[in-house]
């Protein structure tokens, strides 16, 4: 981050926030002693409360400054309409809760107001699928959460993500579509693709078609740099070693774009791709001998097909058992050969 004392006043001087700066500011509140941010008022705004803008709504300035005051161990008061007598704003909390009712007011507020977003929660047993208010489509994993606006500014079209899901966006040049999550930020205009925001020490874009611009939000200044992937490119980004990584993606492009489709279809593709395809899906683990391994399969699935109606295609296929561990969630298939 370059100085951070310019970059809390650009905040203070904006309009409206993007979500990546409301996610800086919340941070920034979370891990400071707010000195800073106090210091930044008394030179910023000389002036009574009464100047800030009042657009605030009134439970969520009362929110913030019993944040605020709960940070620096003091009572938190009333929250009450300013006086034109009030009293100048120069003790200490008052100083660092003027600046961020400005904040609020021309900033964080605008942005909540503007972009509350419903929160779709796909549970562990299902997928769901959401079209966004600009048509794009996305499928969310089990466990996953999406955060959307009910209508999208006209500059930009931006989500939150914390798990994974597909992405199907809809084409418009002139408002670049963001996913935000944990560890990276996803940039497109145009284009289909999976990204993988579960793990806190990792982060992963696949790219079905067309192009993705992702970014690293641990990376350093002077190394804050953009990575453009492309189709069956995958970019990865690690928060132990702080590195984001382009890596040949072919196989995982392919799963995606064949799951989005309802099927999974084969042709002389080898058995532990397919196994591999259906221990991702099912959530499940399969485990084959080593002599069946590399087995040439040819075969589809539904996505609507149950695991055991897939692996006994498989089964017939090799001439093998199937095995089913259910304390475990696991399968195992045994016998069989090469026909």
């Amino acid at each position: 981050m370059h100085n951070r004392k310019e970059y809390l006043r650009h905040l203070l001087h904006t309009e409206e926030w993007t979500i990546a700066e409301k996610e800086w500011m919340l941070q920034y509140l979370d891990e400071n002693d707010l000195s800073e941010l106090e210091a930044l008022a008394a030179e910023e705004f000389n002036t009574d409360l009464e100047t800030v803008k009042h657009t605030l709504d009134r439970k969520v300035a009362e929110d913030l400054l019993e944040r605020i005051h709960r940070d620096m161990d003091i009572p938190a008061p009333h929250l009450s309409q300013p006086k034109r007598n009030t009293a100048r704003i120069y003790t200490r909390w008052a100083a660092a809760a003027a600046a961020i009712l400005l904040v609020a007011g021309i900033g964080f507020y605008t942005l909540t107001r503007q972009s509350v977003k419903p929160q779709v929660v796909a549970t562990n047993q299902e997928r769901k699928t959401i079209k966004l208010p600009d048509g794009s489509l996305v499928s969310l994993e089990p466990g996953s959460t999406l955060e959307y606006p009910e209508s999208f500014s006209e500059d930009t079209r931006e989500v939150s993500l914390k798990g994974e899901a597909y992405f199907e966006v809809a084409h418009n040049d002139k408002q670049p579509f963001v996913i935000h999550s944990s560890l990276i930020n996803t940039t497109v205009l145009a284009t289909t693709f999976n990204i993988e925001a579960r793990d806190a020490g990792a982060a992963r874009v696949v790219v079905v078609s067309g192009r993705v611009q992702v970014q690293a939000k641990g990376q350093t200044a002077g190394r804050d740099q953009a990575m453009i992937i492309t189709a069956n490119k995958s970019a990865v980004y690690s928060k132990a070693t702080d590195q984001l990584q382009m890596l040949d993606a072919e196989d995982d492009a392919r799963f995606y774009a064949q799951k989005r489709s309802g099927k999974f279809m084969y042709k002389g593709v080898t058995l532990d791709k397919v196994v591999s395809d259906l221990e991702r899906y099912y959530n499940t683990t399969i485990i084959t001998h080593e002599k069946i391994r590399h087995c040439v399969f040819n075969g589809d699935f539904s996505t609507t097909d149950d695991i055991d109606k897939a692996l006994t295609l498989i089964a017939i296929s090799l001439n093998a058992n199937i095995r089913k561990d259910s304390s475990v969630n696991s399968y195992t298939i045994t016998g069989g050969s090469c026909l």
